[in-house]
């Protein structure tokens, strides 16, 4: 195992909080990060998806299933426009929960945008649900990704498929950046384009998320992808600082302060996800000894 699973979860949501800052600033900058914690100053449909993904993680951590009540009910009775990779970004969790289980994955995913008539909204979702999945399961093998998760999403005819199909060509071709935005550069190919961006660079997070800058929204699921995949240390430290001591408060459309919250977050849910009955449980005294010797307590 390269990394431990606890890793790979915090890298997931913390590369999706990365990517997300990068939206907002320069393309190679985050040293003045100009993200406003103000709720008023971003839309409610920017606001409440990621602060969504937080509510989906909490109703895992404290019921194991994704009950989020009226947060998830105001989508449904609204009729404002539906981002796909906010919906996408709000869905992590359940794909961090239910990882091992390619049935329940499903699922669940499948659940969480039922109420959406939009069959892209549901194939992105299951496609990086799923990529996200086999990086966990330290499964994803770059040559077979683009037709495993086609196969995953079973929906041959959608757009997506068609973009995934061009990821893959490109990649086999080993075509430049700039070809692939010329090819994926329209906000409908944000999905596959952040596909390219993680898989032409896969064990550098920095410059897979950079890359991914040059379009809007992109850099947030490619961050989750590179995060799932070469885990939380692989986040540059100086973007992690940005996090919690940046005078704009990135978290803040998650609902939190500090990059600690996210990650005491990220550790209850892989405690409640391997078993744990009490994951805020401590001990007094810890009982250590050397193996196979009887020592009293």
């Amino acid at each position: 195992m390269r990394y431990s699973l606890c890793s790979r979860f915090c890298g997931t949501l913390l590369g999706a909080a990365v990517g997300g800052m990068l939206t907002h600033v320069s393309r190679f900058s985050l040293v003045n990060t100009e993200i406003n914690s103000d709720v008023s100053s971003s839309t409610a449909e920017d606001f409440l998806w990621e602060r969504l993904g937080t509510a989906v993680a909490q109703s895992l951590i404290q019921k194991e299933i994704v009950d989020v009540g009226a947060s998830h009910s105001y989508f449904s009775s609204q009729s404002i426009p539906i981002n796909p990779v906010k919906a996408i970004i709000a869905a992590l969790p359940i794909a961090l929960f239910y990882h091992d289980n390619e049935t329940q994955l499903k699922h669940n995913l499948r659940q969480f945008v039922s109420w959406q008539d939009d069959p892209e909204i549901v194939a992105g979702v299951l496609a990086v649900g799923y990529a996200i999945a086999l990086s966990l399961k330290e499964k994803l093998q770059v040559a077979s990704l683009i037709s495993s998760v086609v196969y995953f999403i079973e929906a041959p005819q959608s757009s997506l498929t068609q973009q995934l199909m061009q990821v893959k060509s490109l990649l086999e071709h080993q075509a430049s950046l700039a070809k692939a935005v010329s090819v994926l550069g329209q906000p409908s190919s944000a999905v596959a384009l952040a596909f390219y961006c993680f898989l032409s660079s896969l064990e550098d997070f920095q410059l897979s998320v950079k890359r991914a800058a040059c379009q809007p929204h992109v850099s947030s699921i490619t961050g989750a992808l590179s995060g799932a995949y070469n885990a939380a240390p692989s986040i540059p430290i100086n973007w992690r600082l940005a996090l919690s001591h940046s005078t704009r408060k990135p978290l803040a459309v998650w609902g939190m302060h500090s990059e600690a919250e996210m990650l005491q977050l990220c550790d209850s849910l892989v405690a409640v996800w391997s078993g744990a009955y009490n994951q805020n449980g401590t001990f007094d005294a810890m009982a250590i000894a050397a193996p196979q010797v009887i020592r009293p307590r």
